[in-house]
């Protein structure tokens, strides 16, 4: 299995219009940080984490044409608001495409984009908007030949969704996991795990919380997301511990089969 860190910055990314470069060093490529979104793929499979307001860019970077299904961590605009540069992919494809999410998600990305759901009889004439199915996730799913284990988690002031691929996960946006969730994740080959800031916030986890997760957990390789303009790549590498590092757009991460 191969994972693409497509966006690896926070909502603002970075640098951001308000905070520009902040603490890190505009010279390191490695800063430069879309907003977080992941590709997983297996053998012919391939689907996508969220759809940031970079999706363009990102799917571009990484030459995706096609997919086989779309996941939703959450709603949150940073995750959701590119959903549009999907009709591109419908394009290329000449199908719609299951959308995987939580109820509760499913019905916000409906409100925000119905037009997005509603069906085209003709696919062979012009593609004008995205074709999107809507899967509402309950339990544990297959996409083709990748199983996908959801883990509830705690995004301070809302809920998120953790996904276990085998024997990785990604684990962004969150502050807290509940003791179920915890668990799941243990036996990791990989954690990406979101990590906004240096000091405790309200809804994202932090350094040293995530370190403390690392410890408990012992995944093999650990890395982090969700990168606030504050976590300068080269300082924050430096000061990690071996097994731990940030991710970097394009970054590609191999992941054995379990």
């Amino acid at each position: 299995m191969k994972i693409t860190i497509l966006g690896c910055g926070g909502a603002a990314g970075v640098p951001g219009i308000s905070m520009g470069w902040g603490g890190c060093d505009p010279a390191e490529p490695r800063n430069r940080r879309l907003r977080s979104s992941i590709l997983v793929e297996s053998g012919s499979t391939r689907i996508l984490v969220d759809t940031s307001p970079d999706l363009r860019e990102q799917l571009l970077a990484a030459n995706i044409r096609s997919l086989d299904a779309v996941l939703y961590t959450h709603d949150h605009a940073d995750h959701l608001h590119g959903l549009d540069d999907l009709r591109e992919i419908n394009r290329a494809m000449r199908r719609s495409l299951p959308v995987w999410a939580t109820a509760k998600t499913l019905e916000t990305v409906q409100a925000r984009f119905p037009y997005a759901f509603e069906p085209i009889k003709d696919l062979s004439g012009p593609i004008f908007r995205p074709l999107l199915d809507p899967k509402p996730i309950s339990g544990p799913f297959q996409i083709d030949e990748i199983a996908v284990m959801p883990l509830d988690q705690d995004h301070g002031y809302c809920h998120s969704l953790g996904l276990r691929f085998g024997n990785a996960a990604y684990c962004t946006d969150v502050v807290a996991f509940p003791p179920d969730s915890f668990a799941a994740l243990r036996g990791l080959d990989l954690l990406i795990v979101g990590c906004l800031v240096d000091s405790p916030h309200p809804t994202h986890a932090h350094v040293g919380r995530v370190l403390e997760w690392v410890e408990a957990l012992r995944p093999r390789r650990t890395v982090l997301t969700h990168m606030g303009s504050r976590l300068d790549y080269q300082s924050l590498r430096a000061r990690l511990p071996a097994g731990v590092e940030p991710a970097y757009d394009g970054m590609v991460l191999d992941v054995p089969c379990p």
